[in-house]
């Protein structure tokens, strides 16, 4: 009886540490990702470039004046 009470605690001690090993390993790849997505997306535009990127826009914001 006894010795089941133990595979039962050690096989929850083994889970647990499998699922913060994942988790710990999830955090940081996606942190990763994150940063090299920031590192990305530098202002490298200039201003007559956002000009002519906004230039063709129409507004759908429905006011009327």
């Amino acid at each position: 009886m006894a010795e089941e009470k133990v595979k039962k605690d050690n096989t929850y001690i083994i889970i647990i540490a499998v699922c913060a090993f994942l988790a710990i390993g999830l955090v940081t790849i996606l942190k990763s990702r994150e940063t090299e997505h920031l590192n990305y997306s530098q202002d490298t535009k200039s201003v007559q470039q956002e000009a002519q990127l906004f230039e063709g826009l129409k507004k759908y914001d429905n006011n009327f004046e």
